[in-house]
């Protein structure tokens, strides 16, 4: 077992999942990646682009397969589900796609039993939290995206705003991925200096840089 590549397996090949097989293959982080989606030919074509990609890459294996295919596979991300519908309330949504969470997690569970579960299903804690439920497995191996992206925003934007490399920008989106995530604003801050320290920094040293003209 130990000599086995590495091998993820993606549930969904739409704009999520393949957009995360793509930076698995980026980042070199699995041999092998395995899409797997209910229309075949979107997950072939999908993973025949990505296969496309590997000559400048990492060496890896991708390509499509079934709910059989997650067998051996060290991490399944869950990515299938409907998105949003205009005038639909994200409780609509949870209905929706718990069902589908609810089809898909337990003949995933059965071929792969010892896999770590990602979900990144919308709503995500919601459906991180029905998965798990269907899934019988402990806690520590059913993981939510949560608010990953919501923080990755919130970095992007502060650093628009205050002219900083976002890279150097430390804060955090917590709480649900949806209308009641919180930014934790107190411990915002620029390569370690809270923001309130970083704006006078800054204030300074711009009054310093217009008396010394």
């Amino acid at each position: 077992m130990h000599n086995q590549p590495t091998r993820i397996a993606v549930v969904g090949a739409g704009h999520v999942g393949s957009t995360f097989a793509y930076s698995l293959l980026l980042k070199g982080l699995a041999p092998e990646i395995v899409l797997i989606d209910r229309d075949q030919a979107r997950a072939e074509g999908e993973a025949m682009d990505l296969s496309h990609a590997v000559p400048f890459l990492a060496p890896a294996r991708v390509r499509a397969g079934t709910i059989e295919d997650c067998r051996g596979a060290a991490m399944v991300v869950i990515t299938a589900g409907g998105g949003q519908r205009p005038g639909e309330t994200r409780l609509d949504l949870a209905t929706r796609n718990a069902a589908i969470i609810r089809d898909l997690v337990p003949p995933i569970v059965a071929a792969s039993p010892d896999a770590v579960l990602l979900v990144a299903t919308n709503p995500v804690d919601v459906m991180t939290y029905v998965a798990l439920r269907v899934s019988g497995l402990p806690a520590a191996r059913v993981i939510g995206s949560g608010t990953i992206l919501d923080t990755a925003r919130f970095r992007h934007l502060l650093g628009e705003h205050l002219q900083v490399d976002a890279r150097s920008i430390h804060a955090y989106i917590v709480g649900e991925h949806g209308d009641t995530e919180v930014p934790v604003w107190s411990l915002a801050n620029v390569a370690g200096m809270r923001l309130d320290e970083f704006r006078r920094a800054h204030a300074d040293s711009r009054l310093r840089r217009r008396l010394c003209r």
